[in-house]
């Protein structure tokens, strides 16, 4: 059984699209690790392009909080990347979206 990484790595996929979906990855994986539990519960990573995490939030209590630990999320995501990769995560963008308040 092949794992993601192999067939992501055989894939006829442009570079900047397999670094996109390696990013998300890092981010999806790592996020409790990245942000406190309380935070990560209600938001996600939701994709990546060009340097820059897009992350769903649910409402603009949340956007504000994050947006105030931007560099320090960076940083912290920065650091599940491998070598060979860095820099990865460069921005964020925050998008609300109200459906996550009543998730869990």
């Amino acid at each position: 059984m092949f794992s993601f990484k192999e067939i992501l790595k055989e894939l006829p996929l442009p570079p900047e699209v397999k670094k996109s979906i390696i990013a998300l990855e890092i981010a999806q994986k790592n996020w409790e690790k990245v942000i406190s539990l309380e935070f990560s519960k209600k938001t996600k990573p939701l994709s990546f392009n060009s340097g820059t995490l897009i992350v769903e939030v649910p409402n603009h209590y949340y956007l504000q909080i994050l947006s105030s630990q931007t560099l320090e999320i960076l940083e912290k995501l920065e650091s599940f990347v491998p070598s060979d990769l860095k820099p990865l995560f460069k921005n964020l963008k925050f998008l609300i979206n109200t459906s996550l308040e009543n998730e869990t």
